[in-house]
């Protein structure tokens, strides 16, 4: 949820886009929906009043990359959201927050940061919140990145050490970034935001590539979810269509009906592909002084040399003995 609209306060020199803030205070609920219902992709919001006045604020400065956010809305809210052109960092200051995406409800915590979902609509279900949050816009973050497609896995709690890296770069920066009576440098400007950028890849993780490949939001996409999940986290076991089929709740025809109708794909080919992406993982890594194709090929399950040099060169469009040798070279720099 990210308003769209703010009021200019400050600017900096022309090559980057001023920083702008915006503070409103109210305690009628149908302005309060007037309000974040323009600036935010609410669909048919659902609002139960919890007290005689609602109590509501919006406070945001940001510029083109990145904004930094506080809302507070005393009401019981449900609703759709979807946000498309930024990544959404969030944690509760109080109240309660249920997010529901892809079949999966998460409980938000006080103090704990999360992604909120991106590209795709999800529920959700706030109750007298108070929220900050850091609006990340999408390419920019990509830019950072170096990747077109980067997207975070959405509501994921962050390791200790990642949850400490956030926490450490709202409280070097926000104070800067929030006083918009003076001017920051572009350079400054542009740290800042990248900061903020940097310390989200380190503490959230990227959603796999597998998993974003599923765009559906029933229990059908969350078991096949599951059973990509299974697969790439077990594609050096000897597994098949049975044990797949199993961990995604599943029946073997189930599973090939569904990966058919929703990738394309059978079970052996969504294998096959794992375990040749983890091939040319290791063999990026390896030195050809200290590993042969041969034992990598062993390795992710391959037994048939030739078919597998032929299968990676397929894919990949190099030989897995020229994958070695770039590892090689890599390693020994």
């Amino acid at each position: 949820m990210v308003p769209n609209s703010e009021t200019s306060a400050s600017s900096t020199a022309p090559s980057v886009a001023p920083r702008s803030f915006r503070r409103l205070v109210g305690s009628d609920v149908d302005e309060a929906l007037a309000f974040f219902g323009d600036g935010y992709d609410l669909r048919e919001p659902r609002v139960r009043r919890t007290h005689q006045r609602t109590p509501w604020d919006f406070a945001g400065v940001g510029d083109d990359r990145m904004s930094l956010r506080s809302s507070r809305f005393g009401v019981d809210l449900q609703t759709e959201s979807q946000t498309d052109d930024a990544f959404l960092v969030a944690w509760m200051r109080s109240g309660s927050s249920t997010i529901t995406f892809e079949g999966e409800s998460v409980e938000l915590e006080a103090g704990v940061p999360v992604v909120l979902p991106f590209g795709s609509p999800y529920a959700l279900h706030h109750r007298d919140i108070a929220l900050n949050l850091v609006h990340l816009d999408r390419d920019f973050v990509r830019s950072v990145v170096g990747d077109d497609d980067f997207v975070f896995e959405p509501l994921r709690r962050p390791t200790a050490e990642g949850r400490r890296i956030w926490q450490d770069t709202v409280r070097a920066h926000s104070s800067r970034w929030l006083d918009v009576e003076n001017g920051l440098g572009p350079l400054e400007q542009r740290d800042i935001a990248e900061s903020f950028v940097r310390a989200a890849i380190a503490a959230f993780p990227e959603r796999s590539r597998f998993r974003a490949a599923v765009t559906g939001t029933g229990p059908e996409h969350d078991r096949l979810r599951r059973a990509l999940e299974f697969v790439h986290d077990h594609a050096r076991e000897p597994i098949g269509t049975s044990e797949i089929a199993a961990a995604s709740g599943l029946s073997p025809r189930g599973l090939q009906q569904s990966l058919r109708r929703n990738l394309g794909q059978t079970p052996g080919d969504v294998l096959r592909a794992a375990r040749l992406d983890g091939a040319r993982v290791d063999l990026l890594r390896a030195s050809p002084d200290g590993t042969t194709v041969a034992e990598v090929a062993r390795t992710w399950g391959f037994g048939h040399l030739g078919r597998f040099s032929a299968s990676y060169r397929a894919r990949f469009g190099e030989l897995p003995s020229e994958s070695l040798r770039v590892g090689g070279v890599t390693a020994g720099r």
